[in-house]
């Protein structure tokens, strides 16, 4: 007798031996199911890979070592003119989809190489005066962290269904179940993987994050103490506006109820200095995060 769909979900998390693709295409036949927008979105970018531009959630986002390409020595460390640049170089947004990965953990190495993007890679070209290539080294053990999070979000939403009363007998799914199911795997996911669903223009969601229709609060938070330490690193002028801009999202983001409307006029203000301080580090890894911020 074949076991609820929940329930064999739970089973093959659990199993080592089951490829972590698999488990979430699995997944994703359970959501389809349910017409769960929320988790058919998360699994599908991580079978897919992430859009440009897209909130990564934060098992994705790893710390790794920049290497350049020589011709002789083959991959090598890159000395930074500071901390702030190796900080800002040694972090990778991971977006590629599970599928891709998987033989980076099956080989016999225990590091890989990943690409940075292209415009990334230009400026670090043109900060080192060398056209080679750079990428960014991480551990498979960092990689394999990814496989652990998913492995691990899919269980505990797996849980959280049945907890609900969400089973799925006999490949099907009542018309109750769909109905528990939706609020449910969209608070799962909003506290867990980010907001990734639909969420309703006026919803005020509290947990680690503090998102205000689409936009999160924290994440600004995050943003303006990321970038004041490294003003130092931008052009002069660049330097004062955006320093004037993050004293405004900084104001404006610890008050009681944010307005998002400043927040996001503040932000487009600060993408377009930083915009304008073309090939500058600093200024392309702010303008990176603004957009981020704003998509």
């Amino acid at each position: 007798m074949s076991l609820p769909l929940v329930i064999d979900l739970q089973r093959m998390a659990v199993d080592n031996n089951t490829s972590v693709v698999q488990l979430v295409r699995t997944a994703k036949l359970i959501a389809g199911k349910l017409g769960l927008f929320d988790a058919t979105e998360w699994i599908d970018r991580e079978l897919n890979g992430y859009p440009d531009n897209s909130t990564l959630p934060n098992y994705r986002i790893l710390h790794g070592e920049c290497r350049a390409f020589n011709s002789i020595r083959g991959w090598v460390p890159v000395r930074f003119p500071d901390e702030e640049f190796h900080n800002l170089c040694s972090e990778v947004k991971v977006a590629h989809s599970l599928g891709s990965m998987e033989p980076l953990l099956n080989g016999e190495s225990d590091h890989a190489f990943l690409s940075y993007p292209f415009d990334q890679e230009q400026i670090l070209r043109r900060l080192f005066q060398q056209n080679t290539q750079f990428k960014i080294r991480l551990s498979t053990v960092q990689l394999a962290a990814i496989f652990d999070a998913v492995r691990n979000l899919t269980l505990d939403w797996s849980l959280k269904l049945e907890q609900a009363g969400v089973v799925g007998e006999n490949m099907t799914f009542t018309l109750t179940e769909k109905q528990e199911a939706k609020p449910v795997t969209q608070q799962f996911f909003i506290q867990n993987a980010g907001v990734v669903g639909n969420v309703n223009d006026n919803a005020t969601v509290t947990n680690n994050q503090t998102v205000h229709g689409s936009l999160s609060v924290d994440r600004v938070r995050d943003l303006v103490q990321q970038a004041k330490p490294m003003l130092s690193a931008l052009p002069s002028e660049t330097a004062a506006q955006a320093s004037t801009l993050l004293d405004e999202l900084d104001s404006e983001s610890r008050k009681p109820s944010p307005n998002e409307g400043k927040l996001r006029g503040a932000l487009k203000s600060l993408l377009t200095v930083c915009e304008g301080a073309a090939g500058n580090l600093v200024a392309s890894g702010i303008t990176a995060a603004v957009t981020a911020l704003l998509t």
